[in-house]
């Protein structure tokens, strides 16, 4: 499954359903798996910043548990009723990168934050450190 405006709509409709409050900077992500399931988290806020953890761990998690490949994943936080989509960091980069390189991911319209675009990992971290060993899986 490739990322699309489904997906984007689902991970909006979670935020509004879990956060109906409108309070800022409350977020999630979705992700597609390879058969076609909708997997979702959000982070709690923990009482200790250190141990916080990005919006995308819990579908990450959901789909090792499930034993299913994630194809596509974008992650989008609310403020001033506007949805921002933020760029997987390189943590979860790294996390994605269990399915390989061709996962598509969701990042920012540079001059429209709101707007998302579709990068596959590979585009998104060209330099990511495992390309040096291309024999190895």
């Amino acid at each position: 499954m490739k990322l699309d405006q489904k997906l984007v709509d689902a991970v909006k409709g979670f935020i509004e359903e879990r956060f109906p409050d409108g309070e800022d900077f409350k977020g999630a992500a979705g992700a597609y798996t390879k058969s076609g399931k909708i997997l979702i988290s959000s982070s709690p806020l923990m009482p200790n910043a250190c141990v916080d953890v990005c919006h995308e761990t819990g579908m990450i998690c959901e789909a090792f548990k499930i034993d299913e490949d994630i194809t596509a994943s974008i992650c989008l936080s609310r403020a001033k009723g506007k949805y921002l989509v933020l760029s997987p960091c390189g943590v979860c980069m790294e996390r994605l990168f269990l399915y390989g390189p061709n996962v598509e991911v969701g990042v920012p319209n540079l001059s429209q934050p709101t707007e998302w675009e579709t990068k596959k990992l590979s585009d998104a971290h060209p330099y990511y450190w495992k390309n040096i060993f291309p024999d190895e899986k």
